[in-house]
């Protein structure tokens, strides 16, 4: 049996109510680490009924997630996929790069930062799109 904590109690039962109010029959709900599923078996009225409760816990993969393997912002600042304004992209995804190869350059306080790649491998990804901001561990490529 799967302890849950009260946050949840309050959220199923505030769901339950909502089921019978409006006549459903069945929810079934995902917060990433357990699924919840709310069903209700009709008795004699369709507003009626008692609601069961089953919880099952998700297995993680053991691979990490995309977001996980990505490269990510060493800094805050202004992401820029090209050199310069109307300039080709430093990279293209399905193209190969080598470590030390420059994929982006981050603006942070007027200065302009190489973003270069941290492994061999084949851009699977590109997470940024050219002039957004970007975070501090965003995730930028992935290097496959």
């Amino acid at each position: 049996m799967t302890k849950i904590d009260k946050k949840i109690i309050e959220d199923i039962e505030l769901l339950s109510k909502t089921m019978i109010k409006n006549n459903l029959s069945e929810v079934e709900i995902t917060d990433g680490n357990f699924s919840y599923k709310l069903k209700k078996s009709v008795q004699d009225s369709p507003k009626e009924g008692k609601i069961e409760v089953s919880t099952q816990s998700i297995k993680k993969k053991d691979e990490p997630s995309l977001l996980e393997q990505a490269l990510k912002s060493p800094l805050v600042g202004t992401a820029y996929l090209s050199p310069e304004p109307g300039a080709k992209k430093f990279v293209e995804v399905g193209q190969n790069v080598k470590i030390g190869q420059v994929l982006l350059i981050i603006e942070a306080m007027k200065t302009m930062n190489e973003i270069t790649a941290d492994k061999n491998g084949i851009i699977k990804k590109i997470f940024v799109k050219n002039e957004s901001p970007v975070e501090f561990g965003e995730p930028l490529f992935l290097i496959d």
